[in-house]
């Protein structure tokens, strides 16, 4: 399915290591025009059994600090009360040490089912000992790629796919550039989905000849506040301008753009390219001299709505459903559209009303 999907879409890298310029140029144009369009096709599942009311969730945020955790609580309890269930939010605090405790308070509130926004990996000891409970376990950018993981006892793993997202947050680069981007690529690898990104990132900029990768800056995500100014402003002194700098989520920047302005760096100087769709995110890009040109946006509100719609098929002993929402790219161009006047990507396809209507719940 996801190979599909990326095939679909266009952004599956190019196949030959010695491309010629102009190809990786055009194939990175094509690409980027195609995914900031319309996103208003309802690609997911069509049927679903019926919920029993009454079941109980228990959500582990990554960390509440962090717009994609903190939402993914909020709009999962707005999908469960249309189908009488509970969920209980728990801070895991931005640190493997702290998901590890709060997937340990997780399992002692006896849920029908845990979600959660850490690295499932992980947690691999507390969640032997909550299949041993009957609990179901499902993943949001919780393992390296979306779909069933039984190798880390996920039922479902939910996100958009990283291999698209990587290598589309390249061929931005590429694209503005014209194919000659010297580029930062920021990732955090205690989450495996990162590490997909960045990696898919870098492969893609290593197939444009006139590109350069001028580092690849792992630090944990929760350390952004301390960490970035310090390397934003090393990195321009280290590697001149102009610069590109890629991250795996828009969260880094709320912190590199202080220190860029402190810097009296101009505007079209350094360009930030990211991922997650953050509102501070889309506040950047809207905003047009802010240093951020793109973000390739998830849908929280959906991805909400699909876990617990896989939960439902988990209880009820059904496979789970395949669906990945293609990524979004926001641009200034159209930063208003697809839910972007609200500062968050709602693709214009009614999933909504999709999920509602397979459920039986009140719309």
């Amino acid at each position: 399915m996801r190979k599909l999907l990326l095939a679909a879409l266009g952004c599956t890298a190019l196949g030959v290591a010695t491309a010629h310029a102009e190809d990786v140029v055009a194939h990175a144009k094509a690409v980027v025009a195609k995914l900031s369009g319309p996103q208003t096709e309802w690609t997911g599942p069509t049927s679903a059994p019926k919920p029993e009311p009454g079941k109980k969730i228990a959500y582990l945020s990554g960390d509440e600090n962090n717009d994609i955790c903190r939402l993914y609580g909020v709009f999962m309890k707005e999908a469960a009360s249309h189908i009488g269930w509970s969920v209980t939010v728990i801070d895991g605090k931005g640190t493997p040490t702290g998901w590890l405790d709060g997937m340990r308070e997780a399992i002692a509130l006896n849920p029908n089912g845990i979600a959660m926004c850490a690295d499932a990996a992980s947690l691999q000891e507390p969640i032997r000992e909550g299949l041993a409970k009957g609990i179901v376990f499902i993943g949001l950018h919780a393992a390296a790629t979306p779909g069933p993981h039984p190798d880390i006892h996920l039922f479902f793993n939910i996100s958009e796919a990283p291999e698209a997202i990587g290598p589309l947050e390249a061929d931005v680069a590429i694209a503005d550039s014209n194919g000659h981007a010297n580029t930062v690529v920021i990732t955090h690898n205690e989450y495996a989905i990162a590490k997909s990104k960045s990696d898919a990132t870098v492969a893609e900029l290593r197939r444009c000849p006139g590109c350069k990768v001028l580092e690849v800056a792992n630090f944990p995500a929760s350390a952004a506040s301390d960490r970035m100014p310090g390397l934003m402003t090393g990195w321009v002194q280290r590697y001149g301008l102009p610069l590109y700098v890629t991250s795996v989520g828009d969260n880094d920047f709320d912190f590199a753009v202080p220190a860029l302005r402190a810097g009296g760096i101009a505007n079209d100087q350094v360009k930030l390219i990211g991922a997650d769709g953050n509102r501070s995110a889309y506040g950047r890009i809207r905003a047009g001299d802010q240093y951020q040109i793109v973000t390739v946006a998830e849908p929280f509100e959906l991805q909400a709505y699909e876990a617990i719609d896989q939960f439902n098929r988990a209880f009820n002993k059904q496979p789970p459903s395949d669906f990945i929402q293609p990524p979004f790219l926001v641009t200034h161009a159209n930063v208003d559209t697809e839910g972007g006047s609200k500062d968050m990507f709602f693709p214009g396809n009614h999933y909504k009303e999709h999920y509602l209507q397979i459920w039986g719940a009140k719309q």
